[in-house]
């Protein structure tokens, strides 16, 4: 199997079965926090990698060995929409009528008219915008030069009023890179402009291009995720990190949350994509820990900070 990988457990679509349709590190941008590491072919014109009949035939004689998938989805080694064969590839895979299909992006090319429709047939879309300022932009991404911001949120935004699937906005923060108070209020206007069906926020959680970044403490996290809360933001919760485990994770994150804001067990669960065993075991302990209360207000009950 040259193309297919997976599946894979996905934070955001279970099981995902993916297909690279781009050749390792061929990409527009060359993010700072790249799990898969620096760009070494910086380009911004559309090409075909690959003769699309080798994929088309990878998929065709390999899905049924692959199991369980909940979607196809096309990612992987760079930027995918920079192959002009992606709407071909996208229309045979959803002739089989096996998942629901996404793509993952950086965005930066939805403003082309080829390439909005090359997506058409595409359940979810996920752009990335981690910047909405020129400078945060190229500071974060390191993108072509040809690149630009605002035009680049527009695109978004215009694919967003075509697409008959879903937008599924992410921005991943960097401390230092894109988490300023003028960095926050520039993300807002956009993705209210943008005003996708989801917007999820992260930090770094695997080992990234340059080594020497740093993540966002989940103090941090949490505090900017209370200034985006508005626009109806997700946490992305980490599968693992090197310093906690995730129930310390979701123990850290609530307890914060509540300091900032009083908090329904139901929205706890919403916000961290948790089960109600897991927020109930973790509520617990911090009402014995003598962190945190309950306050009933209008007949629901709300958790606080004590």
């Amino acid at each position: 199997m040259q193309f297919l990988f997976g599946p894979v457990p996905s934070r955001r679509l279970g099981l995902s079965l993916g297909i690279n349709i781009i050749p390792h590190k061929v990409c527009n941008f060359n993010c700072v926090y790249c799990e898969v590491g620096k760009t070494t072919n910086l380009i911004n014109d559309r090409r075909s990698f690959y003769n699309p009949e080798e994929i088309e035939r990878d998929f065709r004689e390999n899905y049924k060995k692959m199991g369980k998938f909940d979607f196809v989805t096309f990612s992987g080694s760079g930027e995918p929409t920079l192959n002009k064969d992606i709407g071909r590839l996208v229309r045979y895979v959803k002739s089989f009528n096996l998942a629901k299909i996404a793509v993952l992006t950086n965005g930066s090319l939805l403003n082309l008219t080829d390439v909005q429709e090359d997506l058409m047939d595409a359940d979810v879309v996920i752009p990335s915008l981690d910047a909405a300022n020129q400078e945060s932009f190229k500071k974060i991404n390191r993108a072509h030069g040809s690149l630009k911001i605002d035009e680049i949120i527009n695109g978004i935004k215009e694919f967003r009023d075509k697409f008959r699937g879903e937008i599924w906005l992410e921005s991943l923060f960097v401390k230092d890179f894109n988490d300023s108070k003028k960095d926050i209020e520039d993300l807002k206007r956009a993705v209210k402009l943008i005003n996708p069906h989801k917007f999820q926020i992260g930090t770094i959680d695997r080992p990234p291009a340059e080594e020497s970044i740093k993540k966002l403490t989940n103090d941090e996290l949490m505090q900017i995720y209370s200034e985006l809360r508005d626009l109806n933001a997700e946490l992305i919760k980490p599968f693992r990190d090197k310093n906690m485990d995730f129930q310390d994770f979701l123990e850290l994150s609530i307890a914060k949350m509540v300091s900032i804001r009083p908090c329904s067990k139901e929205e706890l669960m919403d916000v961290f994509g948790a089960s109600n065993e897991d927020i109930t075991r973790i509520l617990n302990k911090l009402f014995e820990e003598g962190k945190i209360s309950q306050k009933i207000y209008d007949g629901k009950a709300f958790i606080v900070k004590e």
